[in-house]
């Protein structure tokens, strides 16, 4: 039986270290591509470079630089809202890349609207109460896999001298450590739910936020393309959305990038 227990903890540890690198490897087209669309751009034919760069991601290509490049190249064809969109999805894909996060703060100067409100409250218990603003997803993946294996090997050595007499404190640390991977987990599906699931990008040139889902509604904030808002509802063609200053209203759908 510890035979079989030790020979799946070995299993899982190369699962985890040589199938989850190939599994969210950046794929990137072939060169004879890469070559094509290079040329496109030092043509200037910035929309059939797009049109390539958009069909590369179609099939499912992921790169950070290939994000990136798409956001450069709707900023030169003065496309503020899918510049932006391309950008965060490269930023979401390499969130320290520092040219990445520079060229976001860059786009922002161009953003008409400037309420984009940095965290304010800093109380210690914001940390659990709202991780996405001081964890990263990466971090927190790797708290959780070096906490599953501190309790795997402490689970391994309790069995190993569990007739030894040691281990004495045995339940309490158990407890412990279930209770950290738990919130751990917890904090993580909180993190993806923040980070993938709610951020969009305005991309009409002037959208109008409306008070309820009907353009008869009162008009709450007039917002310009490239600006990040938080999804919040759906209501056939209308988004709910929460902008940066707090303000919550509705937005015709075609106003509204893809979720990022």
């Amino acid at each position: 039986m510890k035979i079989k227990f030790i020979f799946f903890l070995v299993y899982s540890f190369f699962i985890q270290v040589f199938l989850t690198p190939t599994l969210f490897a950046n794929q990137v087209p072939s060169k004879n591509e890469i070559a094509k669309v290079n040329q496109l751009v030092e043509n200037k034919n910035f929309s059939e470079a797009i049109d390539i760069y958009r069909d590369w991601v179609a099939l499912g290509f992921k790169s950070k630089w290939i994000f990136y490049n798409l956001g450069l190249l709707h900023e030169k064809v003065g496309d503020v809202g899918y510049a932006m969109y391309y950008l965060k999805k490269a930023e979401k894909a390499a969130p320290d890349d520092v040219l990445i996060n520079n060229r976001i703060v860059f786009l922002q100067e161009k953003i008409k609207d400037k309420f984009m409100i940095p965290i304010e409250n800093n109380r210690f218990i914001n940390v659990f109460l709202k991780p996405w603003d001081y964890w990263s997803l990466k971090e927190a993946g790797l708290i959780l896999i070096i906490s599953f294996w501190i309790f795997s090997l402490y689970f391994l050595l309790f069995k190993l001298f569990s007739f030894s007499g040691r281990f004495k404190f045995y339940k309490p640390v158990l407890f412990i450590q279930v209770g950290l991977i738990c919130f751990l987990l917890i904090q993580g599906m909180r993190m993806i739910d923040f980070n993938n699931n709610r951020e969009a990008i305005i991309l009409g040139d002037i959208v109008e936020i409306h008070e309820g889902a009907d353009k008869l509604s009162p008009k709450i904030q007039t917002v310009h393309a490239g600006l990040p808002v938080l999804f919040e509802d759906k209501i056939g063609d209308w988004i709910k959305v929460r902008l940066y200053n707090g303000q919550v209203g509705w937005l015709k759908k075609n106003q509204l990038s893809a979720i990022i």
